[in-house]
């Protein structure tokens, strides 16, 4: 009889093993599962700021359409196009365009603070002014890259494509206005709350590992009383 006794308290103790190992390798697949999600989620954080951080200075290019009664003809009214560079550092080859085509000869270093502008052709005070919607400027970044700022502020900047041939790429929105402000460092994944919020801790998770370990003693338990009980 006690031979039976043994051999059930090894097969309980064989299946609870088995058993709290199936549970250990599950645990050890979720965990796996969420320690990649939150790399990936700090990974998109970390690309989106690196975005931010590039488009920081092309937004800072700020663009007035401006007119005046014409010191040359009566009745017609001279339009300008400035640009102002409200960044802290430098701008290459700035370029007034409107409808698409550079006005003049233009390709110009605008240093931080600096203003360049241009003349449109002279309108007939009668007639329709230009439209702002059609105004555009083309420079370089301090990081080399190429930027196109439309009239409503959007961004596109220039990228070559497998084929080796440019072009102008989709239309972002910049990340300053017009009065540049200070961004936000992204918090991190496992930073603090913001400021003025309240921190509630995580629910505490139910270990399979516990769960497994309070069945096998249970049974052990069972077996032993009814062992001292015969």
């Amino acid at each position: 009889m006690l031979e039976v006794v043994i051999a059930v308290v090894g097969a309980v103790v064989g299946v609870s093993s088995l058993a709290l190992s199936v549970a250990v390798h599950r645990h050890n697949v979720r965990q796996a599962e969420r320690l990649a999600e939150r790399e990936r989620r700090v990974e998109r954080r970390e690309q989106e700021a690196d975005e931010r951080e590039t488009l920081v200075q092309p937004s800072m290019l700020q663009m007035t359409l401006t007119s005046s009664p014409s010191p040359l003809v009566d009745g017609y009214v001279q339009w300008w196009l400035e640009a102002a560079n409200t960044s802290n550092q430098p701008l290459q080859g700035v370029t007034l365009c409107y409808d698409g085509v550079p006005l003049g000869r233009q390709s110009v270093l605008l240093p931080a603070g600096g203003t360049v502008r241009t003349q449109l052709p002279p309108v007939a005070a009668t007639e329709a002014p230009p439209s702002p919607l059609l105004c555009s400027a083309e420079f370089t970044d301090a990081g080399g890259k190429r930027w196109r700022r439309l009239a409503n502020g959007r961004l596109q900047s220039w990228a070559v494509g497998a084929d080796g041939a440019g072009r102008w790429r989709t239309p972002v929105a910049p990340v300053v206005d017009p009065h540049p402000v200070q961004l936000g460092a992204p918090r991190d994944v496992m930073g603090p709350p913001p400021a003025g919020g309240v921190f509630r801790p995580p629910p505490a998770r139910r270990s399979p590992v516990a769960a497994v370990a309070l069945v096998l003693m249970l049974v052990l338990v069972a077996v032993t009383v009814w062992l001292l009980v015969r």
